[in-house]
């Protein structure tokens, strides 16, 4: 993997965007925030499956400018996340658009910034490298979910159109008597995309896909719930046959690595940990900062 090139991209969003916080209630994040002469930007990442804190941040202080730069701290789910802001021990959260809305429809301190170039990733399933069945079934199903338009009316009922404060409809999972059930890690930290209600049943736009995906293949789904950071972990040791995952889209091909933001180089599979396979995408989302006012 060549990390450099994916931290010139991660550096190249964060600083554009996270820079833009306002002070209002940043006071505590913002007393180290000048050293060396530098704008320094803390900001809250769930945690990389297949890229070290550490590491990330060596590789962004070799891409730092002169003027600004970067540090990023991992949480392993969202709410540990938004503590940190909230205590002001980083500047902003670095979320998809979607969470930002739901989040700050519920939270009148928060604001949603945009990132410099408006990035976005793609939202696909993470399976064993061995289980190729099922990547080649939940393809089709994506597949034909994408041409029926099953899941533009999924999107729109769980994501886009749903109103101020209103959460996710209900969804029933599939379940066939003595059936063996695939089992689909949630983790409940990208609402309303994956959302754990407080009665721990699972719900939001991907609980109804694989309700849908459980209906089309005829096949119980089982919901295991882990954290964001654990996510890996619990598909390679089976616990799970299933996990969400995203990825940086594809634009077209040069030198046989996929064109990233802004015409930089990151190989599509750069979070993507040994011994994994992905799915196509079935959904797309920008990437923002959310911030407190």
């Amino acid at each position: 993997m060549n990390w450099k090139k994916a931290a010139t991209i991660l550096l190249g969003c964060a600083l554009a965007g996270a820079v833009l916080v306002g002070c209002g209630g940043q006071q505590a994040a913002q007393k180290d925030n000048n050293q060396d002469g530098k704008n320094i930007v803390k900001v809250g990442l769930l945690t990389r499956q297949n890229l070290s804190e550490d590491k990330l941040n060596s590789l962004l202080k070799e891409k730092e400018s002169s003027g600004q730069a970067m540090i990023v701290t991992y949480y392993d789910n969202l709410s540990a996340m938004q503590m940190a802001l909230d205590a002001g021990n980083i500047q902003s959260m670095r979320i998809y658009k979607s969470v930002a809305s739901y989040l700050t429809d519920r939270n009148n301190n928060l604001v949603v910034k945009e990132v410099a170039d408006h990035p976005m990733d793609e939202f696909c399933f993470g399976v064993r490298k061995e289980d190729e069945k099922l990547q080649a079934d939940l393809n089709r199903v994506i597949a034909d979910m994408k041409a029926d338009g099953t899941l533009e009316k999924l999107s729109k009922e769980y994501v886009t159109a749903l109103k101020k404060g209103e959460e996710p409809p209900a969804v029933t999972l599939p379940f066939q008597p003595g059936d063996v059930p695939l089992r689909i890690a949630v983790t409940g930290d990208l609402p309303p995309l994956d959302l754990v209600k407080a009665d721990g049943s699972a719900a939001g736009f991907n609980t109804a896909i694989l309700a849908e995906i459980g209906k089309r293949l005829r096949c119980s789904i089982e919901v295991v719930q882990v954290a964001s950071g654990g996510r890996a972990a619990t598909l390679t040791s089976k616990k799970a046959d299933v996990v969400f995952w995203t990825v940086v889209p594809v634009e077209k091909k040069a030198n046989n690595e996929a064109v990233g933001i802004k015409g930089l180089f990151m190989p599509r599979d750069a979070d993507v940990p040994e011994g994994m396979a992905l799915t196509d995408s079935y959904f797309s989302d920008e990437v923002v900062d959310v911030a407190k006012k």
